[in-house]
């Protein structure tokens, strides 16, 4: 098994589309807008040629550290039959180069404790889970304009 990582980094509409759409998201049309910023971050793994997984991220600014940068990564998906192979273990090794090239402080992660193969990965890639209280809220469209 021979997997590459490689970093999107123009808009290539039909390879997203593709992406997302395997990934099984409701949303599948891609924003072009997405690349024009080098703080978003779209990594793509290719196994023996075929697309594997990918993930995306973002390089935020903390207004008040010396160093002031923060990565979120904000989703990850390995497709079938690529799973259990270390894919996943590889796009974020490489994410956290990322993160280091950029002198980001910290590199962060949401994901629901019963997301047990998320929880393993984030584990197993040196991640540490904060607190056992956190919870995300999310206001959606409606919440936005009411």
């Amino acid at each position: 098994m021979d997997t590459h990582v490689s970093r999107i980094t123009k808009f290539e509409g039909n390879l997203i589309k593709h992406l997302f759409k395997k990934a099984g998201g409701s949303r599948t049309d891609p924003n072009p807008r997405f690349f024009d910023d080098e703080k978003n971050i779209m990594l793509i793994s290719r196994t023996d040629g075929a697309v594997s997984g990918f993930l995306w991220a973002y390089i935020l600014d903390s207004p008040n550290d010396p160093f002031p940068k923060l990565l979120l990564l904000y989703s990850i998906d390995v497709f079938e039959p690529f799973r259990r192979r270390g894919i996943a273990t590889l796009l974020i090794q490489h994410l956290k180069e990322i993160a280091r090239t950029h002198n980001c402080r910290k590199m962060w992660v949401p994901t629901s404790r019963t997301n047990l193969a998320a929880v393993a990965l984030y584990r197993r890639t040196g991640g540490v889970a904060q607190n056992d209280d956190a919870v995300m809220f999310t206001y959606d469209n409606e919440t936005l304009n009411a």
